[in-house]
């Protein structure tokens, strides 16, 4: 193992490397080092995962991680480092195949089944390229509708407590709950953004129309489809007033991907047409 210097030697192309990505942050902790290290979970199955971080790493490295499934569930995750490749985007870091340690049946049947959903809404944001969507163009429309959300703190042992959220804009939202939360605090939320905002979208489905990212046309099914559940990372700024003069907390959205920058487009787009035909 080495801190990062040089270029890593790429191994030859291996099967796992074309698994559909997740970009899932993690903390994974490494024998000898203290702190847990900061990196992104790419793709993880019963039989092993690939990760990317900037530490470099040697084969036969030992890993492990906590991994929360969507029922809160915690899975502690270990394995080792199987190989080595140089990021497909050309970034900086590196990506590793990591081969996991065998897991009692009942976890292994719902790794196996969070590792499928993530799957299909990974491919389901890529077929549309969400590496176009670009949200900062909706950060000075807030969508001010109520709905809920379960949120929890990097505590690992922290159960969900639920909250509510509102003034939706597409790097933040303002979030509402019972406990006092302090600025910096850092939590992960889980929700479902309104489809009641979706029904503005209509005509037939097939029909090609604007997109929310204003320079392609799609097919007017997409922008109608439901909304999928969301698990985002958010920072605590301040307390604020949201727009109906309740008091909140403004919370800026932390290392969003791809499929959550398309929701929330969709939302905010959603959300201007219906306001547009309103006023006409």
């Amino acid at each position: 193992m080495a801190w990062l210097n040089g270029k890593p030697k790429v191994e030859p192309a291996h099967a796992d490397v074309a698994a559909p990505a997740f970009d899932v942050p993690i903390k994974f902790k490494l024998r000898g080092i203290a702190e847990p290290i900061a990196g992104t979970l790419l793709h993880i199955a019963l039989g092993g995962a690939r990760i990317r971080s900037w530490l470099r790493m040697e084969r036969g490295t030992a890993i492990s991680f906590d991994w929360r499934l969507g029922d809160g569930t915690v899975l502690a995750i270990s394995g080792v480092v199987a190989a080595q490749y140089a990021p497909r985007n050309g970034g900086v870091g590196f990506e590793y195949a990591v081969a996991l340690e065998e897991l009692p049946e009942n976890q292994a049947d719902a790794l196996a089944k969070e590792s499928a959903m993530l799957q299909r809404r990974a491919l389901s944001a890529r077929s549309y390229d969400t590496s176009l969507v670009d949200i900062s163009q909706f950060t000075g429309y807030r969508v001010p509708d109520d709905f809920a959300v379960a949120y929890r703190t990097e505590d690992p042992r922290a159960l969900p407590r639920q909250a509510s959220a509102c003034d939706v804009t597409g790097n933040a939202l303002r979030l509402r709950a019972d406990e006092q939360l302090k600025s910096g605090q850092l939590l992960w939320l889980t929700f479902r953004l309104p489809d009641a905002v979706l029904d503005v979208h209509k005509g037939r489905d097939d029909e090609l129309v604007p997109g929310a990212f204003g320079y392609r046309r799609v097919p007017r099914r997409y922008l109608r489809r439901p909304f999928v559940q969301l698990h985002v990372r958010v920072r605590i700024v301040s307390p604020v007033v949201d727009s109906q003069r309740r008091s909140a907390y403004d919370a800026e959205f932390v290392e969003v991907d791809g499929l959550t920058r398309e929701e929330l487009a969709r939302y905010i787009h959603a959300s201007q047409l219906a306001q547009l035909k309103r006023r006409a």
